[in-house]
């Protein structure tokens, strides 16, 4: 009886010592994230962003959305011998679509001459027009720290002034370049473990100055398979948002308060650390909160329902 018990107890004993033996390496490895830009190499990205928007003013709801499609050619050179690398982003296909109470804003970059309902939206769809030819070189040093951003200036420089600086908070060098660090540092340079969490704020730039930022949380949630590839996952967490506005000089309109709130909000991160990509980029987060604007001189009490979707796919 004493053996035939202590035969289990050994076979028991054996199975908890390897699973042990075959899971500690596992449990404590850990993994540099960020992954390293490949020379000489081009992709192709389709990236999607839309928002839904209901401002309550006065007791009346005035909705708003936005639906934009871009696709993205993504092209790095070799290194230099001082280690440069020059990445040029090119928009091969740009649509958009903007509700607005009354009728709406359409643009396809097949069909980049179609007019604007009204005479004063025209200069949206300019912007659109260039953007849709947009061709932007970033140069990197050694490290992949962007050092310059090339080819911004040349394609405004024909745009109308006045225009030109209402947009200046949503394209311009300035703002690419921060973006793009943006992209690149809420993902660790350092080695994390699975179930490490971190948190990072990004911002977004809308028009007429305004800015929305969003503090997440970061959660390393392993690797998955996608095909023959390996994919490391992080999961995000919408914790906290925060709304402001520097307007242009001869804003009509300008909000003097905001308290918003995140009532939702989630994204998905995979990357491919041998090719040396974020293979997917998701998030959607709901906002909701109090505004004060300024219309004309006037202080007028709003509250504000948004919802702000994004979404990176690599293709080929």
């Amino acid at each position: 009886m004493a053996s035939r018990l202590r035969t289990p107890r050994l076979i028991v004993g054996l199975t908890l010592s390897l699973a042990i033996l075959l899971v500690a390496p596992t449990t404590h490895a850990q993994v540099v994230l960020r992954p390293k830009l490949k020379p000489n190499s081009k992709r192709v990205f389709h990236s999607e962003a839309s928002t839904k928007q209901i401002l309550t003013l006065a007791g009346m709801d005035v909705e708003t959305s936005s639906n934009q499609f871009v696709v993205m050619e993504q092209v790095t050179q070799p290194r230099s011998d001082d280690g440069t690398l020059r990445l040029t982003d090119t928009n091969k296909k740009l649509q958009q679509e903007i509700t607005l109470p009354g009728f709406k804003i359409s643009f396809d970059s097949d069909n980049p001459n179609k007019k604007a309902p009204l005479p004063q939206l025209e200069p949206m769809l300019d912007l659109l027009r260039l953007i849709a030819k947009s061709r932007v070189t970033l140069v990197l040093d050694k490290s992949d720290r962007v050092v310059k951003v090339e080819g911004v200036d040349e394609l405004l420089k024909d745009l109308d002034p006045a225009v030109r600086k209402s947009f200046s908070s949503q394209f311009s060098a300035p703002v690419i370049l921060e973006n793009w660090k943006s992209r690149r540092q809420r993902i660790p340079g350092k080695a994390v473990k699975v179930g490490e969490e971190w948190k990072y704020t990004t911002v977004m730039n809308l028009e007429a100055g305004q800015k929305i930022s969003v503090t997440r949380q970061y959660t390393y949630a392993g690797t998955t398979k996608k095909g023959p590839n390996t994919l490391h996952r992080i999961t995000t967490k919408s914790l906290g948002a925060k709304l402001t506005q520097d307007p242009p000089e001869g804003s009509p309109t300008k909000i003097t308060k905001s308290q918003i709130k995140v009532e939702k909000g989630t994204g998905e991160i995979l990357i491919d650390l041998e090719r040396g990509l974020v293979v997917s980029d998701s998030d959607s987060t709901r906002m909701t909160g109090t505004l004060t604007l300024e219309v004309n001189g006037m202080s007028l009490d709003a509250t504000l329902d948004l919802t702000i979707a994004t979404k990176l796919q690599f293709q080929r």
